[in-house]
């Protein structure tokens, strides 16, 4: 059966098919990651991003083609997450801009549409680079565009896959990188799954709905001011609901609540003022949690996902919470039908009090791992939000940490490169005065928040952050995610790899003999201070017998300090100044 028109319908259901067929192919396409370190989650941040698109308008039938358009862009955009979020989110931007308006159209204004997507989604990157998801992006408009006679929307979906294949097929020689790991573009082979994804969804009996569990993949709930939910593999999940909500206090406090939470799960984060807290927490026991929280106030805005889709196990983990719980799971439900599935903005607490407490400047950073967080924390930022490698936080979640901080202006840190375009958009979100320091790792973030004063002018802080990051060098001990070469060094699956500025400079066996390696390297004649952050996977005693090799190592020539960062992935990251 031809589709010889795109409607609102039709194309719900093709953004449906293309998040669950993604959603099932993600973990190959993070496998392409060119570096073979363990944060390749490009698969991962487009699912994502597809999915927050997919949810907005999966339970809308009937919306017009330019409202379906719209509500998908809306949605993508606010989960967007990483730069191949972001740039696939401003892939959709720049169809529903084209669709605005428009009940339907024919199906060849399809390719109109895919010229308006490569335009926005060009315009969203400083600096592009061919080789990318923008090239293949282009690919795919030239091979639509050549079948725009057709009135079969499979017909011109096909034309484009197909020259978008061929041209990530030849990323490879337009990025010497991709050439040398031996892979093509990870976002150009997400952006294929997608247009795949399309075509899954159009069969001869018409289009066809893509139902949750399909593909072993369902919609996620759209994540609106939440902060980051980490995705982790289901095997190791210990505490599988991811609870979210506002809590109006009575007679309490943030650090009150949060006391009582603590031991009811992981990655708590109680933050807000002493009228209105945000929580997040992970946890086996939602009913319990909310049932905490009931008792310092009242509840909105309550969402629990279960992060390894066993939603029935929540539904007996609820009728076993006894009466308690039960009241605490009606307020659930009350309060998820009331929020809806639209964006949410955190609600406003006016008072003389509150406006007494905004100060001038706020500070926000990104960091995982609990002793970063409390440096970053010590050193002047009100809020650390989980992030990092393998865990890039969503625009609406950016966004929403951002707005919960009372203060006129906010300086913020991202500390990833990854994290900085979904930090551009999410600064138009936020309605405040957000100043991005450009800072790519976790040393230059330590590094520009050691440098603000905060009793100077905005400008002049922005000036010291931005010769802070450029006085610091960065060095990193994590392991090999893949077999590969890069540069002038081989690799087997879990070696480990010792790096400076982003680069490999050793392969070995022994994290501590790679810290030793890179910072013998790093260190020069006028540098004062080696400052090494352990991980994880570290014991303290390592970490002393480090110090201790290092101090051998360097003698007096520069000052060493060692902090633990419990920073996962990577054993060790090293800051030279």
């Amino acid at each position: 059966m031809a589709h010889s028109v795109l409607d609102g319908d039709v194309f719900r259901s093709l953004v449906l098919s293309a998040s669950s067929y993604l959603g099932a192919r993600k973990k190959e396409v993070d496998s392409l990651n060119v570096f073979p370190v363990p944060d390749g989650d490009t698969g991962t941040n487009m699912y994502l991003t597809l999915s927050s698109a997919a949810q907005a308008i999966s339970d809308r039938q009937g919306l017009t083609l330019g409202e379906a358009s719209e509500m998908a862009s809306h949605g993508a955009l606010m989960g967007a997450r990483g730069n191949s979020g972001v740039i696939l989110s401003q892939i959709l931007r720049g169809i529903a801009t084209c669709f605005s308006g428009r009940d339907s159209v024919s199906a060849s204004e399809i390719c109109r549409a895919f010229d308006q997507a490569v335009a926005t989604a060009y315009k969203a990157v400083m600096k592009p680079v061919e080789g990318t998801i923008l090239t293949v992006l282009r690919g795919l408009r030239d091979g639509a565009s050549s079948a725009a006679s057709s009135r079969d929307l499979s017909v011109i979906l096909d034309s484009g896959l197909r020259e978008a294949k061929a041209v990530l097929e030849r990323t490879p020689e337009m990025l010497p990188v991709l050439k040398q790991a031996g892979v093509v573009d990870a976002g150009g082979k997400g952006l294929v799954f997608i247009i795949e994804g399309f075509l899954e969804g159009l069969t001869s009996e018409g289009v066809r709905e893509i139902a949750v569990g399909e593909n072993q993949v369902g919609f996620p709930k759209p994540q609106k001011e939440g902060f980051r939910v980490e995705e982790l593999e289901t095997a190791d999940i210990r505490f599988p609901y991811d609870t979210q909500l506002l809590v109006a206090l009575r007679d309490s406090s943030p650090s009150l609540l949060r006391a009582d939470l603590t031991p009811l799960g992981d990655s708590l984060l109680v933050v807000g003022s002493e009228e209105l807290a945000r929580v997040h927490i992970h946890t086996d026991r939602p009913g319990d949690v909310l049932t905490v929280c009931l008792k310092h106030g009242t509840l909105s805005n309550v969402t629990i996902d279960n992060m390894i889709e066993q939603s029935e196990a929540m539904a007996r983990s609820a009728s076993e919470g006894g009466s308690a719980a039960t009241v605490a799971m009606d307020e659930t439900r009350r309060a998820v039908n009331q929020s809806g599935t639209g964006s949410f903005l955190m609600p406003s607490v006016s008072s003389a009090a509150q406006e007494e407490r905004v100060k001038d400047v706020g500070i926000v950073s990104v960091a995982t791992g609990p002793g970063l967080k409390d440096i970053m924390k010590s050193l002047g930022s009100d809020l650390v939000i989980d992030g990092g490698a393998t865990m890039n936080p969503s625009t609406a979640e950016l966004a929403a940490a951002v707005k919960t901080v009372a203060a006129k202006k906010i300086i913020f840190f991202p500390n990833n490169g990854n994290i900085f375009l979904a930090a551009k958009q999410a600064k138009k979100l936020t309605g405040r005065n957000m100043y991005i320091v450009p800072s790519k790792t976790i040393p230059q973030g330590i590094s520009g928040l050691l440098s603000l004063n905060l009793n100077e002018d905005m400008g002049q802080n922005l000036k010291r952050a931005s010769k802070a990051l450029k006085r610091v060098k960065t060095g990193e001990v994590t392991y090999a995610a893949r077999s590969g070469k890069f540069g002038r060094h081989v690799m087997n699956q879990g070696d480990i790899l010792g790096l400076i500025e982003g680069k490999v400079e050793h392969v070995g066996q022994d994290p501590t003999a790679a810290l030793r390696e890179i910072v013998s390297r790093m260190v020069k004649k006028n540098d004062e201070i080696v400052t090494v952050y352990w991980g994880l996977d570290v014991s303290q005693e390592t970490a002393e017998r480090a110090r201790e090799e290092l101090e051998d190592l360097l003698g007096d020539s520069v000052e060493i300090e060692f902090h633990n960062g419990g920073q996962p992935l990577y054993y060790y990251i090293v800051s030279v100044e």
